[in-house]
């Protein structure tokens, strides 16, 4: 025996009970009455659009039962509860038609003759209606939320990392809004000017751009963050993320984040709606427009290591020569047969230098060289540079090389010409990059310029900006220790850099 049902659904049910499907469905038996069917089942998909394109697990449920032959009739409050696109109306018509089930409506207090063309026009025009009234209201919440964004107003939603200060005014919040009406809690939370910047995560965004800009790997910057404690905005506005609705933990920082709230355009002042920038200088900037621009390029340099790797522990690791191999050869830091870290040389073993010693020593060299009045001589002097238009010859130079591509593929050069002209633009684009690194780089040396205690300067630094300033300050070669394998600290060959004057 085939079932008489019907089918309920409301969009947003903010108050969790279900009254809204519940109210339908009460409609619609009684209108079920009238006609003198009993319904046997309801089909209820709660808190989910039917414009969206989110799954509605009730309705597919319904479709199937329709194509096993289980139903005669069914029942909704109006055609825009049961469909709210008009690519799904004729696959529900040809469905019902080909088992013939009848579709009634509570709200028009009759039903859709789908045997007729135009009982089926009547179906298609009142949902063609409704998805026309939700796309006008898509239309108008995005034009009131880029006026929004052009004013300089914080359309809610997360908080932006480096935003929010405390305004002393408090709102109260439900923090479980679906709970039935007698259990739901409430907590006052503070009311945050998200025009402002919160000056700790501010200052946090600011010593990534100079570790990023000083050449400090990525990796090591985010080592250091999680070293340090440095909490995302889930973590230290207590929310709990979630994925597909789900509670998550949190994931902490990752790379991609990082690189995203760096290249905000907000994090210069602007204004953002949908990607593209709709006003510009309308917050005071955490980075100036530069910095930010110069950290696009940064990340766009096809050249640049984006594997995590392992992040050195050790001052010298792969900054330090071999003094046997003497061709640049590097040393990483092993433990000995004893457990004591050495560096030895990464092609053949050579040398056996103790690392903490080695390391203690070449820090003393460092800050002895730091501390000498004339320090600011090391740190090169700041160049007037059109980053913006660098950067806009760096997307021309993408754009030749992709024509060319396409003047191969349609035959119109040739395989050497091809040749010819990408070796041109990507010699023109290493050029564009150098400049902007010598323009934009931050100096690794330039904090020992503003103190009086280089010692103390030193110490503050995390392990990658140490072996940044290592690298801009000194060349350390190791020979091997001699007879006896004692430590001595005059075998040590320290020279300045080319980069630096002694």
């Amino acid at each position: 025996m085939r079932l008489d049902v019907d089918y309920t659904r409301i969009s947003a049910d903010k108050t969790g009970a279900a009254a809204g499907v519940e109210s339908q469905h009460e409609e619609n038996a009684e209108f079920a009455d009238e006609r003198g069917v009993t319904l046997a089942r309801t089909y209820t998909d709660n808190d989910l659009s039917a414009f969206s394109g989110v799954e509605r697990p009730e309705y597919e449920r319904l479709l199937a039962d329709i194509a096993a032959g289980l139903i005669a009739s069914v029942t909704i409050w109006h055609a825009n509860r049961l469909h709210r696109n008009s690519d799904e109306v004729g696959r529900f018509i040809k469905l019902a038609r080909a088992h013939q089930v009848k579709l009634y409506s509570t709200s028009k207090g009759e039903a859709y003759n789908l045997e007729k063309a135009s009982g089926r026009k009547q179906l298609r025009d009142d949902t063609s209606e409704a998805e026309y009234e939700s796309e006008h209201r898509g239309e108008r919440v995005a034009l009131a939320r880029k006026r929004q964004a052009r004013n300089g107003d914080y359309g809610g939603g997360v908080r932006p990392y480096g935003w929010g200060v405390d305004t002393g005014r408090v709102r109260s919040v439900c923090v479980n809004p679906k709970a039935p009406a007698m259990e739901r809690k409430y907590e006052d939370r503070p009311v945050l000017d998200m025009s402002r910047h919160n000056d700790e995560e501010a200052a946090e965004i600011r010593r990534w751009a100079a570790d990023l800009l000083a050449g400090v790997p990525e990796a090591q910057v985010l080592r250091d963050m999680a070293a340090r404690g440095v909490l995302t905005v889930s973590q230290a506005d207590g929310r709990t993320p979630r994925r597909n609705r789900q509670p998550a933990r949190h994931g902490g920082w990752n790379s991609k984040t990082v690189q995203q709230i760096l290249t905000s355009p907000r994090t210069s002042g602007h204004v953002v709606y949908k990607g593209e920038i709709v006003r510009r200088n309308v917050y005071e900037p955490i980075l100036a427009e530069d910095i930010r621009l110069s950290l696009i390029t940064l990340f766009s340099d096809p050249a640049r290591k984006t594997s995590p790797g392992n992040t050195p522990k050790w001052l010298g690791s792969l900054i330090y020569q071999c003094g046997v191999c003497a061709d640049g050869t590097t040393q990483t830091v092993r433990k000995n047969t004893s457990g004591t870290p050495v560096y030895r040389c990464r092609a053949k073993g050579h040398c056996s230098w103790p690392a903490e010693p080695l390391d203690q020593v070449v820090a003393s060299v460092i800050v002895a060289r730091l501390s000498r009045p004339d320090v600011t001589d090391l740190i090169p002097g700041g160049q007037d540079v059109d980053v913006a238009g660098l950067r806009d010859e760096l997307i021309v130079c993408d754009a030749r090389k992709r024509s060319a591509a396409q003047l191969f593929a349609k035959g119109t050069i040739d395989e050497e010409q091809l040749a010819t002209i990408t070796a041109e633009v990507d010699e023109q684009i290493t050029g564009i990059r150098a400049e902007l690194t010598a323009a934009t780089a931050e100096s690794p040396l330039a904090d020992f310029a503003a103190t009086d205690d280089a010692q103390r300067t030193w110490d503050g630094l995390v392990i990658g900006r140490k072996r940044e300033v290592l690298r801009t300050l000194l060349v350390v070669t190791l020979p091997p220790l001699g007879r006896g394998h004692t430590f001595d600290r005059d075998l040590i060959q320290i020279r300045p850099a080319k980069r630096t004057a002694a």
